[in-house]
């Protein structure tokens, strides 16, 4: 067994693969580390795939089916226990192999950071370009709680540079955890992410509880990889520019967005956050609450459902309110 795991959630997407897996295998032989790969479709192509061309790789599949990302890469964690770090990617990021091999180095020197990646910019699959528009620079929060991607569909000239750690979160598309921090996010040695969080927003989930338990997150300033994002916010973060991203969404993604940010406020949100942030909380989210129940109604009731009857699981806290806020612009 290595220090490294690597982890990846894989669900009827062969063809990424074959861009995606060559990657993780040089990573299983340089870094080196232990691969494994949850195979949430139970397809037989993808078994094959790995069977014959990554025998090494650790496919397998669970009992219950398609258990989701988050509960996915939870199930790879505890069937492979014992690691040091934590390396999780997705199937549609392809990784810069020196980043990851830098990173795991400078966390072994620095026992502070808990989490990292670095600059994850966009991957155009279609052409077969690695770009350097951003995809994502750490995940932003205002005062209102609302999370995005900072810097998504600009080009990357080193704008953000300067004020690189000034961020949340980190996406969930790719990084690299310290195991020894996840026994106190959910009380499990195992458990990444709120698995009632089937897919987005359990990764601003997972930032925060790092946050309440003083964890330092850090982002290199190095490419972390690319990523064919499917779901994002190119148009901007003003009220007009929101509603034009919603209604490119597709009702899946929207959905388990708008449900999940409510679940994610009900494990982490602090009555100590003070009436301002209250008063912007409460009125951005009626606003998104009436667009939704106008043009989504379905959507709306989702959450209503989860707001009503689901019950949150609040966040180990061990800084102050006042603390928190500081990451919040």
């Amino acid at each position: 067994m290595h220090k490294v795991l690597i982890g990846l959630v894989s669900y009827n997407d062969l063809e990424y693969l074959k861009d995606v897996v060559p990657i993780l295998e040089q990573l299983r032989v340089t870094l080196p580390a232990d691969v494994a790969v949850l195979d949430s479709a139970h397809s037989n192509d993808v078994r094959d795939f790995f069977k014959k061309k990554f025998p090494e790789i650790l496919y397998f599949r669970h009992k219950d089916g398609n258990v989701g990302y988050g509960r996915g890469l939870s199930a790879i964690l505890k069937k492979n226990p014992g690691h040091k770090y934590y390396l999780v990617t997705t199937n549609d990021v392809l990784l810069d192999v020196s980043t990851s091999q830098k990173a795991v180095k400078m966390m072994e020197h620095d026992k502070t950071i808990a989490m990292c990646s670095g600059k994850l910019y966009h991957w155009d699959r279609e052409k077969g370009l690695r770009t350097r528009i951003i995809d994502t620079l750490g995940v932003q929060a205002e005062r209102n709680h609302h999370f995005y991607e900072r810097g998504a569909g600009e080009e990357d000239h080193g704008q953000y540079d300067e004020s690189l750690q000034d961020f949340f979160g980190i996406s969930g598309a790719s990084f690299l955890i310290r195991t020894s921090v996840i026994p106190d996010l959910h009380g499990e040695d195992w458990r990444l992410f709120d698995e009632r969080m089937w897919m987005y927003k359990e990764d601003v989930d997972l930032s925060y509880r790092l946050r309440w338990l003083g964890e330092k997150l850090y982002l290199m300033p190095e490419v972390w990889g690319w990523h064919a994002r499917t779901a994002s916010n190119m148009e901007g973060q003003g009220a007009g520019n929101l509603v034009r991203a919603q209604k490119g969404k597709a009702d899946y993604t929207r959905r388990n967005s708008y449900k999940n940010h409510i679940l994610l406020l009900k494990n982490n949100f602090s009555w100590r956050n003070g009436p301002e942030v209250i008063l912007r909380t409460f009125l951005f989210e009626s606003a998104k609450g009436i667009y939704m129940l106008f043009r989504h109604p379905s959507v709306f009731f989702g959450g209503m459902r989860t707001l009503l009857f689901v019950r949150g699981r609040r966040s180990k806290r061990l800084v102050s309110a006042h603390e928190i806020l500081s990451f919040f612009k």
